[in-house]
């Protein structure tokens, strides 16, 4: 249903900020899966059902955006071969390996790794956050980046330097 609604809101509203109309909802079907299963720790369908409209929301966004999360992964890693081999080559000139780009491939490469030892310490260290509020902070976090996705939909002052939106490409920073 989640990637049913958000197809269809892409149909109907082409370029406009779709992330941002769609963090409310993500954020109001987590928290409401966490408060459903709080109020009554026998309740199943609802809260799963809440939860597979979500993610099948996230899904939607995380594809149309990034293609997915192992496709941003892997492609950051040959990005970075790729810089490697183009600092290294004749036959590429011996390029310089740009600063910036290097940053955010490593940034993806080091999200994605911190993500995986964060889960696995507090699973370690505390079991107990497993049963108490973690799609509601999972929520936050996904509502907090579908309105970033969209900052310059929605203005994006924070943004901006001396009056340009600035954009961060494969290579370097620029503002326009």
């Amino acid at each position: 249903m989640g990637v049913g609604t958000f197809r269809r809101a892409e149909l109907d509203y082409k370029d406009k900020a779709l992330n941002g109309l769609f963090a409310p909802i993500v954020v109001g079907m987590l928290v409401g899966s966490d408060l459903i299963t709080w109020r009554d720790g026998g309740a199943r369908w609802l809260p799963a059902l809440m939860l597979s409209y979500a993610w099948g929301i996230i899904n939607s966004v995380g594809s149309e955006v990034t293609g997915n999360l192992i496709f941003v992964v892997t492609g950051a890693m040959t990005r970075i071969s790729n810089m490697i081999v183009d600092r290294i080559s004749r036959t590429a000139g011996r390029k310089p390996i740009p600063k910036e780009g290097l940053f955010m491939s490593l940034s993806v490469i080091g999200g994605f790794m911190l993500g995986a030892a964060w889960s696995v310490f507090l699973s370690h260290k505390a079991p107990q956050l497993k049963n108490f509020g973690a799609f509601s902070t999972m929520g936050g976090i996904y509502g907090t980046l579908f309105l970033w996705l969209d900052r310059e939909e929605l203005g994006a002052w924070w943004m901006k330097k001396n009056g340009k939106l600035c954009e961060i490409d494969g290579d370097e920073v620029t503002c326009k």
